[in-house]
């Protein structure tokens, strides 16, 4: 293995050891789980501002028994019954103003309820999701552009390719490396890496071939 490897060994492996495809499956399903929660969360803050509808009932209906009770004011001057119409009035003109008051503050608490519940819906599923699965992206990115690099740079290397050889046998399933070879450790051993090195770069979705320079004077 090449003495300045480009891929830490602290990258989670079980995350690294899997396929392009898969890779891409994974972003698809973080992608579709995302925007399904921010679809669900803005429908529901929408939902529940429309609520604010009543609000503006109550304050209507408010408004209206307010300008009642200001209606009965005038008949508290008449004789014998002016007493009990005025306290009357009084009463209906603040059961009003209550009313509107409260559909007014309603009407704010809904608005304020509708924004942090969207808000919560949103965040709270993906959030957590999204700070598991960048990391390990970025992981799996870095990791991939770094083989590509080191393909440019190494030009054929023997010791690059006999690493690469020896992630296919770290990372690829079983009957993956049957595919590439009968024997892969074998080998690995006798120095057999070009195929397995192939498999590896598959694996990761690079589509250039690598050949050692002793493959290629060979030929």
């Amino acid at each position: 293995m090449p003495a300045s490897a480009p891929f830490p060994s602290s990258f989670p492996r079980s995350f690294l050891g899997g396929t392009s495809r898969a890779i891409r499956l994974l972003d698809l399903v973080v992608v579709v789980w995302v925007v399904g929660w921010i679809v669900l969360g803005m429908v529901i803050g929408f939902e529940v501002r429309d609520l604010r509808r009543l609000s503006d009932t109550v304050v209507t209906a408010g408004s209206a028994v307010e300008r009642s009770g200001r209606a009965l004011r005038p008949l508290g001057n008449l004789p014998l019954v002016g007493g009990q119409i005025g306290q009357v009035e009084g009463q209906v003109e603040a059961a009003g103003r209550s009313a509107v008051r409260s559909g007014t503050e309603s009407r704010g608490s809904i608005g304020r309820l509708s924004f942090l519940l969207a808000l919560s819906i949103i965040l709270i599923p993906t959030v957590p999701m999204v700070a598991v699965y960048g990391p390990l992206r970025r992981s799996w990115t870095r990791d991939v552009r770094a083989v590509r690099r080191s393909i440019a740079s190494s030009g054929g290397d023997p010791v690059f390719v006999e690493f690469l050889a020896r992630r296919a046998v770290l990372h690829l399933p079983y009957h993956k490396l049957r595919e590439v070879s009968d024997n892969p450790w074998r080998d690995v051993e006798n120095g057999r890496h070009e195929a397995l090195a192939r498999a590896e770069l598959g694996r990761l979705g690079i589509r250039s071939g690598v050949r050692t320079t002793e493959s290629r004077s060979m030929a």
